[in-house]
């Protein structure tokens, strides 16, 4: 009935236009133009998320209109936008595309800053809509977001987004419910991405007390600030030759207070497992002789960056190329590293520099 209804009045209205239709002969670019007009108001039926309007556009659509009411409820539900909407155009002698690129829900859960372009694609037969399909441009992080729901949210599946004969009961619940699951996806993704990134692996337990017969090794903290300041500063001029190259630390200024400050960062920073910093004492724990930093490299290529001073005094009796050659030989024996960077020893300054 509504078709016969349709097609009577698409006829009436090539007639009145003077065109060939009233003779019983059909006018293509008149059959055309009739189709985009109810293509776009298809679309605006779809986008106005009210069923009853949408519906007579689809009572011969068969199963392609049940699919396309049930995906009007899920755009409903996930909080459609229409950001960008451009005329339906021919796609085939008897298919019409429409693209409309939307903001939605589930796709701002993913934190792309993305919006994706829907397009109908809306087949006619004797200007009556007989089927209609859609495809998007979604981006790989949506199918990965729904297959972690359906792998880690069972009772989403199985609940809201249930579906019966290939049929989703509830779309607009099951959107609403996808949108919460793709954000616990991408906590669960910030999670993974940060443990991949830390500088240590979570098992690693860092070094906190190294014997040898010579020095003894131990993380730096508040209780050697007295100890760490004597060493640095009895050699100024020696550290920012070879270990610092510049004036900027040591100085000659630095008061009891930043002394202290820079323990208890060091401490800090070794407690988060961001960098860490090792006094190198001499075996009774009288004197500091040297440092040894192991960081996150501030250069591409390499898994750690080691630095490594001594005061001028032990500089000139030789342990500076005894404790550079104990350092390497204890990070690769101990450390989970498989690139380490030495600056201005294994690598040149002005290499390191370039890089």
């Amino acid at each position: 009935m509504y078709q016969s209804l349709k097609k009577r009045t698409t006829t009436y209205l090539l007639c009145l236009a003077g065109l060939s239709a009233c003779s019983g002969e059909a006018d293509p670019a008149a059959e055309l133009a009739a189709n985009l007009a109810t293509a776009e108001g298809m679309i605006d039926a779809f986008y106005s998320f009210d069923a009853s309007i949408l519906q007579p556009y689809l009572s011969e659509a068969g199963e392609a209109g049940t699919a396309i009411l049930g995906y009007q409820a899920w755009a409903e539900g996930g909080n459609y936008i229409v950001m960008e909407r451009v005329p339906c155009v021919r796609e085939s002698e008897d298919t019409i595309a429409c693209a409309i690129t939307v903001q939605d829900d589930p796709v701002v859960a993913l934190e792309t800053g993305f919006n994706v372009t829907d397009t109908f694609h809306i087949t006619f037969t004797d200007a009556v809509i007989t089927g209609v399909e859609t495809s998007s441009n979604d981006q790989p992080i949506y199918y990965e977001a729904r297959k972690w729901v359906e792998a880690n949210l069972p009772e989403v599946m199985e609940g809201p987004c249930k579906r019966v004969d290939g049929v989703r009961e509830t779309p607009g619940d099951c959107a609403r419910a996808m949108t919460d699951g793709y954000r616990q996806f991408m906590v669960a993704k910030k999670a993974e991405a940060e443990a991949d990134s830390a500088f240590i692996p979570d098992d690693f337990e860092p070094p906190v007390l190294v014997e040898t017969d010579d020095f003894t090794v131990v993380p730096l903290g508040p209780e050697l600030v007295d100890l760490d300041f004597a060493a640095y500063m009895s050699s100024i001029e020696h550290l920012q030759q070879t270990f610092t190259r510049s004036e900027g630390w040591p100085h000659e200024n630095i008061t009891d207070a930043d002394a202290m400050q820079d323990m208890l960062n060091e401490q800090e920073r070794f407690k988060q497992r961001e960098s860490f910093a090792y006094a190198v004492l001499t075996p009774g724990g009288e004197r500091e002789m040297g440092c040894v930093y192991v960081r996150p490299s501030s250069k591409p290529g390499y898994d750690a960056e080691v630095s490594l001073w001594v005061t001028k005094a032990d500089f000139d009796a030789g342990f500076d190329e005894t404790l550079y050659e104990w350092t390497q030989l204890w990070v690769e024996e101990n450390w989970s590293f498989a690139e380490v960077a030495y600056p201005g020893r294994a690598i040149e300054w002005t290499a390191w520099d370039q890089l």
